[in-house]
């Protein structure tokens, strides 16, 4: 009986190694959860939501969301980084979140995910009143150089638009009046009604307004012009240095295998050639671009070395 017994438990054995095995490589066997650290409806909600309609049919599994808002996006973080690393959780890593280690105002980090890939960019702009004084960042960078402090740039105490005003005024070699405005709708309607000249924000948000001539965009931060807006130069055509954006990605709890990771990044993949997927990010001014995990790893590495100087010497 004992010899029986020992000879049945190797084979025992080897059967959970080959059901463990079998379970792994039918990752995922399961929906996939995305946790958005943001309320439905907004600009980042939109964009990762398009994404996560169109990956069932190369995941192979739904890919439910879950907007988890609050503190400025550090209560869904959080619940994503304490979820099982097991492939199962996946939520949105975008530059907010490392402006809030900077800031000191979170206890979670974006190194306390693993990247899983980027989708695209969406840059930022320095951006005016529509028939107001301003044609160029040129002008209010002029304008800004005879009245040092007085020409005032709205943006948010605490958010990626404070740390790239900062480096608006580098660049310009003058200080300006950086104004605490709030969102994105409270700083358009303040530059709207005149109180300040300018506002920083991100370019998706303000097409409709630059199209119909509420706005003007001065300069688009980005590396070259965009499709959509072949019109708006960038701040580097017009002798300024700067370019910031705003990146958004997959990431997963610290600890997911890499087998899962590159299984998830294989499938996003996929969307740059779904043609639905790009016709609806297109609609919302969204350029795809794709980062599988190891180089959006040094993205983020970078991002992080910048906005945590930054944030030094804003004196946080």
């Amino acid at each position: 009986m004992k010899k029986t017994l020992l000879l049945m438990a190797p084979l025992v054995a080897a059967g959970l190694a080959l059901g463990i095995a079998a379970q792994a490589a039918d990752y995922p066997s399961k929906p996939v959860k995305l946790i958005i650290p943001y309320k439905p409806g907004g600009g980042s909600d939109v964009i990762m939501r398009i994404a996560a309609m169109h990956i069932e049919k190369y995941l192979g599994q739904k890919m439910p969301i879950v907007n988890i808002d609050g503190a400025g996006g550090a209560v869904g973080w959080t619940q994503a980084a304490k979820a099982a690393p097991d492939g199962y959780t996946v939520t949105q890593l975008t530059n907010a979140m490392i402006v809030r280690e900077a800031t000191g105002s979170a206890n979670i980090t974006i190194g306390d995910f693993a990247p899983v890939a980027n989708i695209g960019f969406v840059p930022l702009t320095v951006t005016a009143k529509g028939g107001g004084a301003y044609k160029t960042l040129k002008d209010l960078a002029a304008a800004a150089k005879a009245r040092p402090g007085e020409v005032s740039l709205a943006m948010g105490v605490g958010t990626p638009a404070q740390f790239v005003a900062a480096q608006v005024e580098k660049v310009i070699g003058s200080k300006m009046k950086l104004v605490n405005a709030g969102g994105g709708a409270d700083k358009i309607a303040g530059v709207l009604g005149g109180h300040m000249d300018a506002l920083i924000e991100p370019v998706s948000s303000l097409v409709g307004q630059h199209t119909s001539g509420q706005l003007r965009i001065l300069a688009v931060l980005g590396d070259k012009r965009l499709a959509f807006l072949p019109d708006v130069p960038t701040a580097k055509e017009q002798g300024f240095d700067l370019t910031a954006g705003l990146f958004y990605g997959f990431g997963a709890p610290k600890t997911t295998p890499q087998k899962d990771i590159d299984t998830l990044a294989a499938a996003v993949e996929k969307l740059g050639g779904d043609a639905d997927c790009q016709e609806q990010l297109k609609k919302i001014n969204f350029e795809w671009h794709f980062m599988p995990a190891a180089e959006f790893r040094k993205l983020i590495a970078a991002e992080h070395k910048t906005t945590m100087e930054i944030g030094k010497e804003l004196g946080f």
